[in-house]
């Protein structure tokens, strides 16, 4: 059986926008390649020509998603192509896309040969789950496998959520993931000590492989099918210690004045997925709501915040 994969290349601002669609577009599978991972798949003989892209375009990240060939005849293609060409419009990097055929099992397996252990902080190394499952000194050791869903810890709005994670939770405290996708921040969130652990996403697909990666790492886990812009969910999800909020920019804003209903008083919330030009808005949405920011880190274009819910 045959199947294509679609390459987008753009800049790392647009990463998470451009992942989303291709879920959405149906992808069996998405990978997303910075230029961490390049740099490692070039000193390794596995160099990528890239497609030209604008000039100020300097740091590329690949986004690889799978697709049955009735992508091309569904209109998609079409879609995905509109869809990219109006991310400048809203201030995120522009995107250049191809597409390739492929033969099954073949893109199952396409992207994993780049993806090596990953450590994260001080504590924690994200170990893809096809590995052998070496002992790393010092380390707590995550297995994972990502599957159809966004989320390989290698991503810098990832990583500064787990970074910050490693700090937040001392032992028991409730955690609630909101865009949880392959489950990478709830499972790290029990790895760490934390008590009960909820997981909230809205694809099918993000469900079942965090699913999949409670039970790789021996946990009890729950994850719920939700969306989030709904109204009906904000009665439904429980109060919580500290919630993550991998998201975007423009997710983060919509339910601002949602999340803080979700803390316990005193309570912190991890907020992510911000570009660094919107990095002033989302935090002034969220001063407004009541919270008081306690750190904030960034990586590449990448922007994270600690915040507390006076």
């Amino acid at each position: 059986m045959q199947w294509l994969e679609v390459k987008v290349v753009t800049g790392r601002e647009s990463t998470e926008a451009v992942s989303e669609k291709l879920m959405s577009l149906g992808a069996g599978g998405v990978s997303v390649h910075d230029q961490m991972d390049w740099a490692a798949a070039k000193h390794a003989g596995l160099g990528e020509i890239f497609p030209a892209l604008p000039a100020a375009e300097s740091d590329p990240v690949t986004i690889k998603g799978y697709f049955p060939l009735s992508f091309l005849e569904e209109g998609k293609e079409e879609e995905l192509k509109s869809f990219l060409s109006a991310l400048p419009s809203f201030g995120l990097a522009p995107a250049v896309f191809s597409i390739s055929r492929l033969e099954d099992p073949d893109w199952e397996q396409a992207w994993k040969q780049y993806w090596e252990p990953t450590p994260v902080g001080d504590k924690l190394m994200i170990l893809p789950a096809w590995l052998d499952a070496l002992p790393w000194p010092g380390r707590l050791v995550l297995r994972l496998d990502p599957g159809a869903a966004f989320g390989t810890g290698t991503h810098e709005s990832t990583q500064l959520c787990l970074e910050l994670m490693e700090t937040e939770i001392l032992g028991g405290e409730t955690v609630c993931d909101l865009g949880s996708g392959s489950g990478i921040l709830a499972l790290a969130a029990k790895l760490l000590g934390a008590g009960d652990v909820l997981g909230v996403d809205l694809e099918e697909a993000a469900i079942r492989a965090a699913t999949k990666n409670a039970e790789l790492n021996g946990m009890q886990l729950t994850f719920i099918r939700a969306d989030l812009f709904s109204e009906e969910v904000w009665s439904v999800l429980k109060q919580a210690d500290l919630i993550t909020a991998n998201l975007t920019a423009d997710a983060l804003l919509t339910v601002s004045s949602r999340l803080r209903q979700l803390l316990f008083p005193g309570g912190r919330l991890i907020v992510s997925g911000i570009v660094r030009h919107r990095q002033g808005e989302v935090l002034a949405a969220f001063l407004r709501e009541g919270y008081q920011l306690k750190e904030k880190r960034s990586a590449g274009e990448w922007v994270t915040l600690l915040l507390e819910l006076k």
